[in-house]
């Protein structure tokens, strides 16, 4: 073999070297499909229901007029309340009747003293999207307008909104009173915890007890409609598939919407703020529904994670199984989102936990699932099976391990767990500190092959300057001599 084919074959096996050490590609490299088209809502959101995994945003954090979408935080706050006492009579006040209310103002037409059945007033404030029904509903869980709204702060917080401020029931405007798509995506969620509130927003229509003004109870001014048309057969607007949803529009907040929809085992969330009409927001709630189930699955932990199965059941901690002194499962119907041809087993875990003084004795801790880098679910481990669960925590569990969310209001988002690292952690040891990330391990890799690189060339270099047949020292200094002159 000459030097010139030498030559050559080091080139190959080096290009084979440097492509063996290349660091590992991650999960920025796996396709997540997103919609790219245009939308002339102001603000929109999408999410998986069940897993939280956001799947699309546009202006999601822009504080926004929410209208009548309003009245979904305020049904949560209602059946929060009266605890399945649906046939409590509410009272129709004469504030209730009167405050924010104007003639282009919707309502049943309520007088001050009529009485309706909480259920009745549920139905009339979600389906006509009623104001009079917000208000009597407020009065009756709080005493006050003003007293119920700090009910309603209270539990956007506890949700964990960040741009949202209520100051009435009703959504009827006020500078105060904003949203974000992102916050009214977790409110919907909220709300469809509630089997009533998924029953009543789904009707199509409902007859409530006659009022003074309608005294027959055959006389159709007792029956509501619903208004939201994307949840109506025949109105030209349907989605087949939707579960939920309320709509919201006044002058300065344009058409708004939030509603859920339900394909091939995914439940989706979908919010658009500040529509230019009513056709727009329908169908660009279509049209996100329609892409994201497309290209999107949604699988539920326990029957696709075979260590929830009955035949393990255990799981791995600190690499030592704990057969037959575990048996955790995965809480709260938690759920993974994944690309539509991506396949669980592609998908990597690891578990997080921590152990203090005070602690919830079923609690296990969480389990991360990531597809490359990207946190795609998680699930609580849940021990309440368990005999003996002190003496386990004892002794197979006392240590601390902390691994952050890197959202702060617990939303799955599209990047690493730990943002501070930024990659999927390797390993950590007993007290809880990071020993090895593949940050660390990339940029060893990536050192070792400079190193063999120049160790190469310079092999390289001397087999080939010296070679007797490959004269190139002489040419190159021939070369030089003539360019000095």
């Amino acid at each position: 073999m000459n030097r010139f084919s030498k030559f050559i074959n080091g080139l190959i096996v080096l290009c084979l070297i440097i492509t063996l050490l290349a660091p590992k590609v991650y999960a920025d490299d796996i396709a997540f499909p997103n919609y790219d088209g245009e939308l002339e809502s102001k603000a929109a959101f999408v999410m998986d229901a069940d897993s939280s995994y956001v799947l699309y945003k546009k202006n999601a954090n822009e504080k926004l007029f929410p209208a009548s979408l309003t009245k979904v935080m305020t049904a949560i706050i209602v059946l929060e309340r009266a605890n399945g006492n649906y046939d409590d009579m509410v009272n129709f006040s004469y504030l209730s009747v009167t405050k924010d209310i104007d003639k282009t103002s919707v309502t049943i037409g309520a007088s001050a003293g009529d009485q309706l059945s909480v259920k009745d007033c549920l139905y009339s404030l979600l389906l006509p999207s009623a104001n009079d029904a917000a208000n009597a509903l407020a009065e009756y869980v709080a005493g006050s307008i003003s007293d119920f709204a700090l009910l309603m702060n209270e539990k956007a917080k506890n949700l964990g909104c960040t741009g949202t401020n209520f100051v009435n029931p009703s959504g009827l405007h006020d500078d105060n009173q904003y949203t974000t798509a992102s916050d009214m995506a977790k409110i919907l969620q909220c709300a469809m915890t509630y089997p009533m509130f998924m029953q009543i927003s789904s009707s199509v229509s409902y007859r409530h007890a006659p009022i003074r003004r309608y005294r027959n109870p055959e006389n159709s001014n007792n029956q509501v409609l619903n208004t939201n048309s994307i949840m109506v057969p025949g109105s030209g607007y349907y989605y087949n598939g939707i579960t939920s949803g309320k709509t919201g529009y006044t002058k300065l907040a344009g058409y708004n919407l939030v509603a859920s929809a339900r394909k091939n085992k995914m439940n989706l969330i979908c919010v658009l703020l500040g529509g230019t009409s009513e056709k727009v927001r329908y169908n660009e709630a279509k049209t996100l529904f329609d892409f994201y189930f497309k290209n999107y699955k949604s699988l539920n932990i326990s029957e696709v994670d075979p260590r929830f199965s009955d035949s393990l059941g255990t799981i791995a901690i600190d690499d030592v199984n704990l057969i037959n002194t575990l048996n955790i499962t995965c809480s709260d119907n938690a759920h993974i989102t994944l690309p539509i041809d991506v396949d669980f087993s592609n998908v990597k875990s690891n578990v997080s936990y921590t152990i203090e003084d005070q602690y919830d004795k079923y609690a296990i801790g969480t389990m991360y699932y990531y597809l490359g880098n990207t946190l795609v679910g998680k699930c609580n481990l849940d021990g309440k099976n368990i005999e003996n669960i002190d003496t386990i925590y004892s002794s197979h569990l006392n240590v601390s391990r902390v691994i952050e969310n890197n959202d702060e209001n617990d939303v799955i988002e599209q990047v690493a767990v730990n943002p501070a690292n930024n990659k999927a952690l390797i390993y950590r040891n007993s007290n809880g500190n990071l020993i090895i990330s593949s940050t660390l391990i990339s940029l060893v890799i990536i050192l070792v092959a400079i190193i063999l690189i120049i160790f190469i060339s310079l092999f390289l270099y001397n087999t080939v300057l010296t070679s007797t047949k490959f004269p190139l020292r002489k040419i190159l200094f021939r070369a030089r001599r003539r360019f000095r002159r």
